[in-house]
């Protein structure tokens, strides 16, 4: 996006989640709401419709107008039943703004904001203005984390929660695994992998490691590809070090994130996966579940309809002692080459199905840290100003607050909206809510 668009796009995201919170705040039922890019008459100011059930079966019919200023703004022009206008204000302290008397209007500077007039029958006047300069994306971290703000709304206790129902509610559901899904079997992430491998193959001789690191860098996709041309039995220790759990650990452990999560596909038919792992950790547990599921991995394989969860290893599929067979060998994205090239390739399947859920679906990303820039390319690619996706971080402890808020509002500019855990267990709580 050029800069002017990138900022234009960000403030209809603002405006949406502050009219989102406002249907919270008003009791408005996550499942009431429908929200469009169109609109029923035309008016080219409108960015777009909100259509709301309320809880005498009335429709009710929102128009949001945005503006990035309030210079040039007819509030008596706008003062209609029905428009919600969404005004970028300099300052919000100590200022007196326009009273409607039909329409709701909403001036906001950062994370403070004021709301004034009618929604769903209701006289609202609300003002935020937090002590702390933020954005609005520090606003949705206030709201999530802010005691007063929970049980407010006889659907979810928390906005958070009362967004990722409505979206989930509405719209096909993608889970979006990543390594850390394992953790609890004691299971490698990326790096703890890597590191395995290549102890494997240095077997401990570090000054080796060290001369090979001088010229190729530490970068892991191409420690990888050292290991691939080098002669070394790469596939073999790659099955070994994929399937190597915690002995103390098992797949029957019900507190555990991948447990939790069939728990959701089980009860959540015809929810997608979109895995970046190439272990059948996910496929194990659903078999014993009895949960019928199809498995994507390469341009030959292909989804049932009749399956209750399809299941897409984008980075390739390494099945348990199959390691010397060529169809899951050349499925695998492992090396630098084989990564940039897949990357690069706006064609293959594997990134056509990422753009196409990233930008039409809900996803929920889980054990993902979002660090490869690829992936966040292709987030940036597929944004969709009318939803949000979401992604579970977990809170270090020791970290600052302030760390915690600023991703947010960094998280936010690719339509991600954190939810912040304490312990990897509230993930499963959450899926039980929404499931």
């Amino acid at each position: 996006m050029e800069h002017q668009e990138r900022e234009s796009y960000i403030l209809q995201k603002k405006a949406l989640l502050l009219q989102l919170f406002l249907f919270y705040y008003s009791d408005v039922s996550y499942d009431s709401i429908v929200l469009r890019s169109f609109g029923f008459s035309f008016d080219p100011t409108c960015n777009f419709k909100a259509i709301v059930k309320s809880k005498k079966s009335h429709i009710h019919k929102y128009g949001t107008h945005i503006f990035s200023s309030s210079v040039g703004v007819n509030y008596d022009r706008l003062d209609v039943m029905g428009n919600v206008n969404i005004v970028w204000c300099n300052t919000i302290r100590g200022q007196d703004f326009y009273e409607p008397e039909a329409s709701m209007n909403i001036y906001f500077n950062g994370a403070q904001f004021f709301a004034s007039g009618y929604l769903e029958g209701k006289h609202i006047s609300l003002k935020h203005c937090p002590n702390k300069k933020g954005s609005t994306d520090d606003l949705l971290y206030h709201l999530s984390e802010n005691q007063k703000w929970r049980n407010i709304n006889s659907s979810a206790e928390t906005f958070v929660l009362w967004l990722m129902k409505l979206f989930t509610s509405k719209l096909n559901v993608d889970m979006v695994m990543g390594a850390g899904i394992n953790v609890d079997y004691g299971a490698k992430d990326w790096t703890g992998l890597m590191d395995s491998l290549n102890t494997d193959f240095y077997q401990g001789d570090y000054q080796f490691s060290h001369e090979i690191e001088h010229y190729v860098g530490k970068e892991l996709f191409t420690s990888s590809m050292v290991l691939k041309t080098s002669g070394f039995n790469f596939y073999r220790s790659l099955n070994r070090e994929l399937y190597e759990f915690d002995p103390e650990k098992s797949f029957d452990d019900s507190n555990s994130t991948l447990y939790r999560c069939v728990d959701y596909l089980q009860k959540k038919n015809h929810t997608t996966v979109i895995t970046y792992n190439y272990d059948t950790n996910l496929e194990y547990l659903l078999k014993k579940r009895g949960v019928r599921y199809t498995v994507v991995y390469d341009d030959n394989s292909f989804s049932d309809q009749e399956a209750q969860v399809d299941i897409y290893h984008v980075h390739g599929l390494l099945p348990y002692d199959r390691y010397t067979e060529r169809k899951y060998l050349d499925s695998l994205v492992f090396t630098e080459e084989e990564y940039y090239y897949l990357y690069n390739n706006p064609y293959s399947w594997n990134i056509a199905k990422q753009l196409h859920d990233f930008k039409f679906n809900v996803c929920v990303f889980i054990g993902i840290s979002l660090t490869d820039p690829d992936m966040k390319r292709l987030l940036e690619l597929a944004k969709n100003y009318l939803k949000f996706n979401f992604i579970f971080l977990k809170k270090e402890k020791g970290y600052s607050e302030t760390v915690f808020r600023d991703l947010t509002s960094y998280f936010f500019t690719f339509d991600l909206i954190v939810i912040w855990i304490d312990e990897y267990k509230e993930i499963g709580d959450y899926l039980d809510k929404l499931a």
